[in-house]
């Protein structure tokens, strides 16, 4: 087994305490300690956490990895550590490697290797378990004298024994081949020796097979299964083996534990362990339901409700900390100090701190003053809660300030239970929270802050103690914009080693640049980007304090390297998500299609270190900005990136011509030439995508090739608030040095010697494939990647035929949120345009539950109500009004609509004249909600502008009538004799029209209306002379199929006029209901068998 060294690095705790801050004064701690610290606990600073590791006392359980002296040891003797040798079996010897130690160290290795009850496991749960601590005897008295506790275990055979001790002896020897053999035969004649398990995971161990020595051990545990020391064992050899590993087996760590639980439910020192690892793996929830069963089980443990706090505060429900904390506080102040040993002043810093969570200040002071008066003997001087305007209480001497309260009694306590008594990590909270409480404190928090003592810079100064102290204090001055005082702490932190990092620079030079002094925070901004070479912040600052002095030289200079570590933090994740795919479906179907020549033949490029292959032509840029004279790059650098290049290039050809190879076996339906083309496919668009030339961080930014300018003007640039400062700026500077011309005939328009045309076609077409899988995300966002392509972003065509699949996409997955958000898209492309609005009320149709469609939503009625704004306000205005119509929309619309379309020369497109079908469809959008009235006006709009539009007649009499059918409606007749009115007015227009259809619409629409008002004799006389009209609907059908056969008409016939409606089929269902609600079932099946049976 291997060892570790005995370091604090090493060793694996779980559980975290607190401290204990005694009433001390500071200057008698020691250098080095925390102020008081008992063994305890850790020491709190401002934030919920543990300071330093230590052991926990009162009942709270820390499972830690002992630390061993592996170093001075022989294989032999570290290996008898971890497989002892059983020296009670009278029919086993150990071997002679064998100590004397190791036997005593676990006296009995076979003793219970056999779950006396494995065999029968369904019978032991119906008679029910037995209790671990139970004393097994024999049967009732009078019985046969069954023995009913745990079988004697089963004593290995005499060949396991052989085979375990040669086994043992030669993996000392390190022969491991012939240990693995041997221990493996072993286990094959007694499974149910846990050593022979532990053997091999040993051995496993030893040959660097790791998951499989986990997976020795974990057998090996289950053949005792209830032994919690074998569950200890194997967790603790999981967690000295994790390494680097660590979080994936903790889960076989809590596993581990749970075991030993359900065995012994009492056993709370692994129940907080078990807690502990569910914290550490971010399962707070799992991990504050254990902390709460063990408050049940132990009422009043300050180690489960110190725990629990820190989950609660991870949760964001410190509301729960602080009940539970009130709760056991309220418990506690009712012993005395004697019998409330448990609750420390570390319980009082975690108490006090969850109201800064709360930003409940002002009652934290009282709770922090209320509980140290406790603690320090004074719980009956309670006046002091009447004292909020400051802090007289705890200054250290009497005088002038203590002295002059009335009811203070100078003799009553000692000076100790005041001032001195109170920590200083609770004296600097006091302080702080005063300055959260606002100005008004400012001298009674630099009071409290000044027991620091900042300008003590002897070897024994507060400072080398209380680091993080003095960082808080001077974070909180600086939040309260108290610059110079919050200087006075920030400035000595430079001299200690743990809290002189970049922060304390970059808030130092925040501080000196708001006292004006630039030449400082200069300083301070130049030691960060000298020593931290990836700090972004840095540079940015630095960039813009130049840019203010006018250096544009200096500024470009960093706001280059602020660029460059941004694109820099963005593209690892971009080459590991997309680089080698192309390089491995390379050679998988080269490999498949040549052999093992290969193999041979592309090696040298398939071998290529995968961090060299990255997106290509693009391997490595630097800089973010053209500057005046930038710096060429070295030839081997270029060799390298162009060798690179080729590399990328070769294959992404290669992989081209087999997705063209495969594409007509895809498109008919081939499954597995489907799954290679979407493969290929995946490949080539990862690569694709990974290239950020395409993907600027202004859309506005045309493509304008390959070159470093066009690298570095369109970088992967992280998207936060520095960053965007950073490219704002950038565009300033860019703009002082001003812009070259672009040739634009040197843009290419083709990547890999691939069109961008055939690139846009397989993006489409994967995410139409995918659509068809049901793969919805993967297939929106590929249509979203090639939409912000910069090569066809700022294409029409090439917009137009994405969004175009993108709604088919959405139309195959049924997915009518994406629809209605693809045509919101349309109509604001294309504005004021008729078909826009027609193609929202055709796809509205396609899917979605009309009873709560988004056709009908509030977003779609606003939208639609901005597009009818638009037009009205952008109406020319009508030569024959005297007064001008502009003065009428300007006191109308006082939210002005925005206009979203452009022509070529970038004008804003106003609407010529009022647009009907808008009119009609918002209209429908409030019909559909019920909202007829409203519906009434828009139509209304509609009739003004086509007085002979039938679908506007139909609407507005449909509106009349299911508005008459309402509850509250106010003369309900008036209302139908409108609505028939309209609808008359709908027959006459209707019946013009030679074609058969647009008749038996009519009789259709009418019918329905009669049976909607309860007229049912009218209904049936309509459908039935709908009815009647079929015949020449199908001869209408007939005729269009036949001009459609022989293309006569034309080819716009042929496309457009192929499909007659028909109502048939829906008539005749009518008339079947009414039918069989009348009781006229013969009639109704009579129509039944002639209309509806197919």
């Amino acid at each position: 087994m291997e060892e570790s060294e005995d370091s604090a690095d090493g060793q694996r705790q779980y559980q975290s305490a607190y401290p204990e801050i005694p009433s001390s004064s500071p200057q008698t701690r020691r250098r080095g300690a925390r102020h008081g610290i008992s063994r305890d606990g850790l020491a709190w600073g401002g934030g919920i956490g543990p300071r330093v590791d230590s052991d926990v006392s009162n009942g709270e359980m820390s499972y830690q990895t002992e630390g061993r002296g592996g170093a001075h040891r022989s294989r032999h003797q570290r290996f008898l550590d971890e497989l002892e040798v059983d020296s009670d079996d009278p029919d086993y010897q150990a071997s002679e490697a064998s100590s004397e130690s190791d036997m005593l160290e676990e006296p009995d290795q076979y003793a219970e290797d056999i779950d006396p009850d494995s065999a029968s496991f369904g019978r032991r749960g119906k008679r029910g378990r037995y209790s671990i601590n139970r004393s097994y005897g024999f049967g009732a008295r009078g019985g046969k004298g069954i023995k009913r506790g745990p079988r004697k275990p089963l004593e290995p055979s005499l060949e396991f024994k052989n085979l375990h001790s040669e086994a043992t002896s030669a993996f000392i020897d390190a022969d491991y081949e012939r240990a693995t053999i041997l221990v493996k035969q072993a286990i094959q004649i007694n499974p149910e020796m846990f050593a022979a398990h532990s053997l091999l995971s040993e051995i496993f161990l030893a040959q660097g097979q790791k998951d499989k020595a986990l997976a020795a051990l974990f057998s090996g545990a289950h053949t005792r299964p209830k032994d919690p020391s074998v569950w200890m064992k194997v967790a603790k050899l999981i967690l000295d083996r994790a390494e680097e590993d660590r979080t994936s087996v903790l889960q076989d760590v809590i596993y581990c534990y749970s075991r030993v639980i359900e065995i012994d439910q009492a056993n709370y020192p692994v129940r907080f362990d078990r807690a502990a690892v569910y914290r550490e793996l971010g399962h707070n929830g799992k991990a504050a339901q254990e902390y709460e069963r063990l408050l049940k089980d132990l009422p009043h443990n300050t180690t489960a409700l110190r725990h629990l706090a820190e989950t609660y505060i991870d949760l964001n429900e410190v509301d729960k900390a602080k009940k539970r904390y009130d709760e056991n506080i309220a418990y506690y102040t009712s012993l005395s100090l004697e019998d409330a040993a448990d609750f420390t002043w570390s319980d009082v810093n975690i108490y006090v701190e969850l109201f800064s969570y709360l930003n409940d200040y002002e009652q934290g002071i009282l709770s922090l003053r209320s509980l140290a008066r406790w603690l320090l003997g004074r719980k009956d001087d309670s006046g002091w809660d009447n004292i909020t305007e400051d802090d007289r209480e705890w200054d250290a001497e009497d005088f002038p300030r203590r002295a002059d309260i009335i009811f203070f009694s100078p003799n009553k306590y000692p000076l100790e239970s005041y001032g001195t008594g109170l920590p200083l990590e609770l004296r600097v909270k006091l302080g702080i929270y005063r300055l959260k409480l606002g100005l008004r404190y400012k001298e009674e928090a630099l009071s409290h802050l000044s027991w620091l003592n900042p300008d003590d810079d002897s070897e024994g100064a507060l400072l080398y103690d209380y680091g993080d102290l003095f960082r808080e204090a001077a974070d909180a001055l600086k939040e309260a914009k108290l610059y110079q005082d919050a200087l006075s702490y920030y400035i000595p932190l430079q001299k200690t080693h743990d809290y002189a990092d970049t922060s304390l620079f970059m808030s130092m030079a925040e501080c000196y640049m708001a006292c004006e002094n630039d030449e400082a925070a200069e300083n301070c901004y130049l030691t960060v980007v000298e020593y931290d070479e990836n700090n972004i912040e840095a540079r940015a600052k630095l960039a813009k304090f130049y840019e203010k002095l006018g250096m544009v030289e200096q500024a470009l200079k960093y706001v280059n390297e602020a660029m460059e570590l941004g694109r820099q933090e963005s593209m690892p994740k971009r080459k590991r998500r997309f680089g080698s795919r192309a390089v491995q479906l390379a050679k998988e179907f080269r490999s498949t299609e040549e052999g093992g020549h290969a193999m041979a033949t592309y090696e040298g490029a398939i071998g290529v270190d995968q961090d060299e292959f990255g997106p290509t032509p693009t391997a490595a840029v630097s800089g973010g900005l053209m500057t005046s004279a930038a710096p060429a790059s070295k030839k081997r650098k270029q060799a390298k990136e162009t060798r690179v290049q080729d590399i990328g290039i070769d294959h992404i050809k290669y992989l081209y011509s087999k997705l063209l190879e495969i594409q007509p076996a895809m498109r008919d339906g081939e499954e597995d030439a489907t799954e290679d083309w979407l493969d290929i496919a995946d490949a080539l668009l990862r690569d694709f995508r990974s290239n950020r030339v395409f993907f600027p961080l202004q859309k506005r930014m045309v493509f304008l090739g390959y070159s470093r300018e066009a690298q570095r003007k369109a970088g992967q640039l992280k998207s936060t608030t520095i960053m965007d400062e950073v490219e704002e700026m950038a565009g300033r500077l860019q703009a002082t040095l001003g812009t070259p011309e672009v040739d634009l005939s040197s843009i290419p328009n083709e990547y890999h010697s691939i069109s961008f045309d055939q690139w846009l076609d397989i993006f489409l077409e994967y995410a139409l494939i995918l659509a068809g899988q049901g793969q919805s995300e993967e297939a929106y966002d590929t249509l979203s990647a090639a939409a912000d392509a910069s090569i066809w972003y700022h294409s029409k065509p090439s917009t137009f035929q994405i969004y175009t699949c993108w709604f088919t996409c959405a139309i195959r997955l049924k997915d009518e949120e994406t629809l209605s958000n693809i045509c919101r898209w349309f109509m604001k492309e294309y504005q004021f345009v008729t078909d826009a609005y027609r193609l929202f009320a055709t796809l509205s149709r396609l899917c979605g539950d009309p009873r709560k469609s988004l056709f009908h939503s509030s977003p779609s009625m606003k939208f639609m109500l901005r597009q009818i704004k638009a037009i009205d306000y952008t109406l020319p205005n009508d030569p024959f009004k005297s007064t001008p119509a502009h003065r009428t929309r300007a006191s109308v619309f006082q939210e002005r609509a925005a206009l979203t379309t452009k022509d070529a020369s970038g004008q804003l497109i106003p609407a010529e004249d009022m647009d009907v079908a808008l009119l009609v469809l918002y209209g429908h959008i409030l019909y559909a909600g019920t909202s007829f009235t409203n519906a009434l006006n828009y139509f209304f709009r509609a009739y003004a502008l086509d007085p002979e539009n039938p679908a506007v007649l139909l609407s507005i009499g449909l509106s009349y009538i299911h508005h008459s059918l309402k509850r509250q409606s106010d003369n309900r007749h008036y209302l139908i004799m409108q609505g028939l009115s309209f609808m008359q007015e709908y027959r006459r227009v209707r019946e013009k029209s030679p074609v058969p259809q647009e008749r038996q619409e009519v009789e259709f629409n009418y019918a329905r209306v009669w049976q909607m008002l309860g007229l049912s004799h009218l209904a049936v006389q309509g459908y039935q002379r709908c009815l009647e009209l079929s015949g020449e609907v199908e001869a209408e059908r007939e005729k269009f199929k036949r001009r459609k056969e022989t293309g006569k008409g034309g080819s716009n016939v042929a496309q457009t006029e192929t499909w007659v409606e028909d109502f048939t089929r829906e008539a005749a269902f009518a008339l079947q209901c009414l039918y069989s609600f009348s009781g006229e079932t013969k009639l109704a099946r009579e129509i039944t068998d002639r209309w509806l049976v197919i």
